[in-house]
């Protein structure tokens, strides 16, 4: 996408901030009305023309007004988001539900909590770790630069997912790595794979050092957490929401969000530096969620990912409110699950 300048930008911002609260296409007379921008109405037009040249708005075939795409909400989240503080009486509030419980049923009064305060379906899980351990690793070559991921354990499962590298690895090198690589981590458990773990037994298992860190990072997302309970509440709010009040086109998500695989692979969690995920319309992977947004916030209890929460609603969402209430709500639950 085009890079916007900064009165584009201004105008984009305040068209979605102004979509969000009212879910009615903006029109150029709106704006200027409702904003001192300091600029004529008509040149307020022009923008907005030109935002939907380049692909920022659209508008309804219905209405005069435009509307953000997704590709708004895109840049809107990277580089418009303010930080939006969270009123005590909420915070408490959110606290009170987590404390107050049994420990057992913590995560799932989280996802209680989280859909009556969004008004969005709302989505947990805790990860379970155990004392599974790794047997074997293979990299099978795709291409040059792809290889499968397959992992053995004492449980016989195995997982497989595809690395990716920068550089062509012949297919002897990637078979002296796999064994390599197995011959230092075979016995550990899964639950130890933590980043600094990975770095000190494999970091330096041979010259393809690049290969190396992207074992470890699948290691760590696809091996050392596994889904414990998955709790999905508050799925009819998807039905008050403007965007789907159409029942028919509710349907897909309203249908998604009552498999269990569908939520689990939502809550994938992440690491630290990544642990605010956001998913926007079509980057979903899912065909059914391709109208939606999905906010998820990993959860750390002593260093470890325990587990994740999160929202799924419309493209058309207050993000800045809606990260602010997950990433409290999981410092909260790492908390209590940490006293537990």
């Amino acid at each position: 996408m085009a890079e916007l300048d900064t009165r584009k930008r201004e105008i984009l911002r305040l068209i979605i901030d102004d979509y969000v609260l009212t879910a009615e296409p903006i029109g150029s007379e709106t704006v200027s009305a409702r904003h001192r921008l300091g600029v004529s109405p008509a040149t307020v037009r022009n923008e907005m023309a030109g935002l939907e040249e380049l692909g920022y708005l659209r508008q309804p075939h219905t209405s005069a007004g435009r509307v953000p795409t997704e590709q708004a909400y895109r840049v809107y989240v990277d580089s418009m988001l303010g930080e939006e503080h969270l009123p005590a009486w909420e915070r408490a509030r959110l606290r009170r539900t987590l404390f107050g419980v049994q420990p057992d049923r913590t995560v799932e009064q989280a996802a209680h909590a989280l859909a009556s305060v969004t008004n969005f379906a709302a989505v947990a899980a805790s990860v379970t770790t155990g004392e599974t351990r790794l047997r074997h690793l293979q990299l099978v070559p795709l291409t040059p630069r792809r290889a499968l991921l397959i992992a053995v354990t004492d449980e016989g499962v195995f997982e497989g997912t595809t690395a990716e590298f920068e550089t062509p690895i012949p297919p002897d090198d990637l078979d002296r790595l796999s064994h390599e690589i197995s011959r230092r981590i075979a016995g550990m458990p899964l639950h130890d794979l933590t980043p600094r773990t990975l770095d000190a037994v494999i970091g330096d298992a041979a010259r393809y050092q690049r290969v190396v860190d992207e074992v470890a990072r699948l290691l760590r997302e696809h091996l050392s957490q596994t889904p414990g309970p998955v709790y999905s509440e508050g799925k009819a709010n998807i039905l008050k929401q403007p965007e789907f009040q159409d029942v028919r086109r509710a349907q897909p998500v309203l249908s998604a969000l009552e498999q269990r695989d569908v939520v689990v692979e939502l809550l994938r969690p992440g690491s630290e530096e990544d642990r605010v995920r956001i998913t926007i319309g079509r980057e979903n992977k899912r065909e059914e969620m391709r109208e939606c947004s999905v906010i998820t916030v990993t959860y750390f209890v002593e260093d470890r990912p325990a587990g994740v929460v999160g929202i799924v609603g419309p493209t058309r969402m207050r993000y800045g409110k809606v990260i602010s209430l997950l990433s409290f709500l999981a410092d909260s639950l790492a908390e209590a699950l940490g006293q537990a």
